[in-house]
């Protein structure tokens, strides 16, 4: 009972991950980009897809293969899949090494949160998760293996999709928590 308690007063102190409608500011745009341009601000009408990954995150890493194909489906169509690598405090010339090794390796742009600044505005509680984000504005999140190209076009379309959080066994450890920070 004791062990429940403590469970229930730990959930109840937890932050909630940012919510569909929340907005995203400017200011955690990712300034260190390994691939890819750094914006200054939300582009107008330009669905992202930020996806937080880590190294050793193995769910993380296999989630690769398949947002490398959602990039190849959308690119054409004003949106933007962007890897953002969180709590792994590597370099981007590290990155680019581990990147280069995948089965697959990612063409589509590769950001650092240096800092956590995305990760704790966006309240992250365990990765992988994506945000869908269109004018500053979350449109949807969850787990990136849930996203399908018909997805994202209708959320770039402005279509709500339900938000979805994948099964224990596809999430990687709570963020706070990483066993190699």
């Amino acid at each position: 009972m004791k062990t429940l308690a403590l469970a229930i007063l730990f959930a109840l102190t937890l932050p909630l991950m940012a919510a569909v409608g929340d907005t995203v500011p400017k200011e955690i745009l990712p300034q260190v980009w390994v691939r890819g341009t750094p914006p200054q601000t939300w582009p107008t009408d330009e669905l992202w897809l930020i996806e937080c990954w880590a190294t050793w995150c193995g769910p993380c890493i296999a989630s690769i293969p398949h947002l490398e194909e959602l990039w190849k489906q959308v690119q054409p169509h004003k949106i933007r899949i962007v890897g953002l690598n969180v709590g792994d405090r590597k370099t981007p010339e590290e990155l680019k090494q581990f990147l280069a090794k995948q089965r697959i390796p990612p063409t589509y742009p590769i950001a650092i949160d240096t800092c956590d600044r995305f990760a704790a505005a966006l309240k992250l509680r365990s990765i992988p998760t994506a945000y869908a984000v269109k004018n500053g504005k979350v449109l949807w999140q969850g787990n990136p293996r849930a996203l399908t190209a018909e997805k994202l076009l209708q959320l770039n379309k402005g279509e709500t999709a339900p938000v979805h959080t994948a099964p224990k066994a596809t999430q990687c450890c709570p963020s706070g928590r990483h066993p190699r920070r």
